[in-house]
């Protein structure tokens, strides 16, 4: 009796624990997944991703160095006030005269000052056009961090949607393989076929099981991947894709260099900066010129005293470097190394673009191919197949015909599925070589 309790007991608290471990679940669903096509997937990525926010600020920080660098050629205005308390004021007697003062305990006094740079030989307007040049050429680059972020998100995309074909080729051979399974036993038991098929069977579910595993751990990688893209930290997504019937052919490589030529933002942010280095060229020689200015100093006392009161100040100011130890000409010097190396710096770029397009055109070219070839593997691999299921089934072939076939099959799925990932990455890269434009979108947290 005590035996039977015992089991009771056991049972129920059997019951308990598997409810307990049930109930997360039940009361806790895991997120559904959300679908995101790569068009979706992109549009996310422009607007959190925090690279462009870090962009952002870099042209921001660019911009205010422009007014920083007009600021010299506005008027300037400045106020000082302040509050003179002495101990000790002189004073003499004058006879009947009375005695009088030179000065007052408790003093106020107000300076009003406006200055004004009526000429400075050309150095100040020409920093205002380095900065600007400068500013410019980071709003460029800021174009380039843009597309890269596109290209980026497309990729990680295109990598998730070949991890989910992946997956379900592996759940595809899976079910194969155990139907196969159930063949081989319902053969055995018939004593139609020896006992190495049904082994052989079994082997072959457990490497199509092996598959599934692995395609699902390269899921959550390429899905982590996906979030790291689109400057998420959380999230989950499936992705959506749809191959078109017939592969669009890769354009006519002529003028496709030009075209690079001329929408990379390196390219025309390095344009900018050799603006820059002119004007700064032209500041450095500029700073052996004089400097003009006027000011207008107005001082207000009360109360006003022999030594200090009330006045107006009108001053021209010109100033001319005489001796400054060799700093003009070491910045003239800076100026020209700069403007060396930023005509050296645009014809790397250009090889550089040069190299890239041509690399992304012929892997582009070779992914069209490579799909066209997989298309045709796995036609005939789906042929192979039925015709040895066929002759299993007869009785006329083995097993390790089957399995062959099968395995051929599952080989030829992937290597489509790899194809097809190849194809849209090179087609990424192909718009990401030649810099075309990504659509404007509002970035989280950037004010205009």
């Amino acid at each position: 009796m005590k035996l039977v309790q015992s089991f009771t007991v056991v049972a129920v608290l059997l019951t308990l624990v598997a409810s307990s471990h049930a109930a997360p679940s039940a009361v806790f669903p895991a997120p559904a997944l959300t679908p995101l096509t790569v068009e979706q997937a992109v549009t996310m990525a422009l607007q959190l991703n925090p690279a462009l926010r870090e962009a952002a600020g870099r042209s921001a920080v660019a911009w205010s160095a422009v007014e920083r660098a007009k600021a010299p050629l506005q008027p300037q205005l400045s106020a000082d006030v302040r509050y003179d308390d002495l101990s000790f004021v002189p004073s003499f007697a004058l006879g009947s005269l009375g005695t009088f003062s030179l000065g007052a305990n408790t003093t106020w006094v107000a300076d009003l000052v406006a200055k004004q740079v009526v000429y400075s030989g050309g150095r100040l307007q020409a920093l205002v056009r380095e900065a600007t040049d400068q500013a410019r050429a980071t709003a460029v680059s800021t174009l380039r961090t843009r597309q890269q972020v596109a290209y980026t998100a497309a990729r990680a995309f295109q990598l998730l949607v070949a991890a989910q074909r992946e997956q379900e080729t592996a759940r595809q051979s899976l079910a194969a393989a155990e139907e196969h399974l159930r063949v081989a036993n319902a053969n055995y038991e018939a004593r139609t076929v020896a006992h190495f098929d049904v082994l052989r069977a079994q082997v072959q579910v457990e490497e199509a099981r092996q598959q599934t595993i692995s395609a699902a751990a390269d899921i959550t990688i390429a899905h982590a991947g996906l979030l790291n893209a689109l400057g998420v930290e959380q999230g989950r997504f499936t992705a959506v894709a749809t191959e078109p019937a017939v592969l669009p052919a890769p354009p006519a490589f002529d003028g496709l260099l030009q075209v690079a030529h001329a929408q990379r933002p390196e390219m025309q942010a390095v344009q900018w900066q050799l603006g820059a280095a002119d004007a700064a060229l032209a500041a450095a020689k500029s700073e052996t010129q004089p400097t003009v200015a006027l000011q207008i100093d107005y001082q207000g006392v009360t109360p006003s005293t022999p030594s200090l009161w009330s006045r107006w100040n009108f001053v021209a100011v010109a100033s001319l470097p005489i001796l400054d130890g060799g700093l003009a000409k070491a910045d003239r010097a800076q100026a020209e190394a700069q403007r060396t190396q930023l005509t050296a710096t645009r014809e790397t770029i250009r090889n550089q673009v040069d190299q890239e397009v041509r690399q992304a055109y012929a892997r582009l070219t070779s992914a069209t191919d490579q799909v066209t070839v997989a298309q045709a593997r796995v036609t005939m691999a789906e042929e192979a197949l039925r015709i040895a299921n066929v002759r299993y089934t007869a009785g006329v072939g083995t097993a390790v015909e089957v399995a062959d076939a099968e395995t051929a099959l599952t080989n030829a799925r992937q290597g489509l599925v790899q194809a097809l990932t190849q194809w849209n990455i090179a087609s990424a890269e192909l718009r990401f070589a030649l810099g075309t434009p990504v659509p404007a979108v509002p970035v989280k947290g950037v004010t205009k």
